[in-house]
């Protein structure tokens, strides 16, 4: 009994081509390492760093790692512990499991439900404005920032 074509041309044993898949670095769970790290695709960490982070696309850190570094690139997505400052040209995203402690300058700011920021956040452009604006806490004379019209709003509810 015959189910079929009993030959196969080569034209239908060949198997789709996938796309590509972008181009990751990862730097896993038990490696430490120090001093200044640049990379030109995404970069995932899930170890220990400290230093400087550059970035020409995504950085993403995962929930086990622990960074004490200045983070700069166009996308930076916190599942872990960052100690430092941030700069993203694009967005930060800080999802619950987060714990960030430093400034954050970013072109947009996605914070999920849980995740804790110790710091101030600068949305807006970031181009050429790093070394003449006033750190927060240092306002220039007779300045306040618009801070006299703020309000607290709580974050558990």
């Amino acid at each position: 009994m015959s189910w079929g074509k009993k030959s196969k041309t080569p034209e239908a044993l060949e198997v789709p081509a996938l796309p590509a898949a972008p181009e990751t670095t990862y730097i896993d769970r038990g490696c430490q390492m120090s001093g200044e790290l640049k990379f030109r695709e995404n970069v995932r960490i899930d170890g220990h760093v400290e230093g400087e982070i550059h970035g020409d696309k995504t950085v993403v850190v995962g929930e086990d790692a622990t960074i004490r570094a200045r983070i700069e690139a166009a996308n930076v997505i916190v599942h872990g512990t960052v100690e430092g400052d941030i700069v993203a040209s694009g967005e930060i995203t800080l999802h619950k499991s987060a714990a960030v402690t430093g400034e954050l300058q970013t072109g947009g700011i996605v914070v999920e439900r849980g995740a804790r920021l110790r710091g101030c956040i600068l949305i807006g452009s970031i181009e050429g404005d790093h070394d003449t604006r006033p750190h927060a806490g240092d306002p220039a004379e007779g300045e306040d920032f618009g801070l006299g019209h703020t309000r607290q709003v709580p974050l558990d509810g």
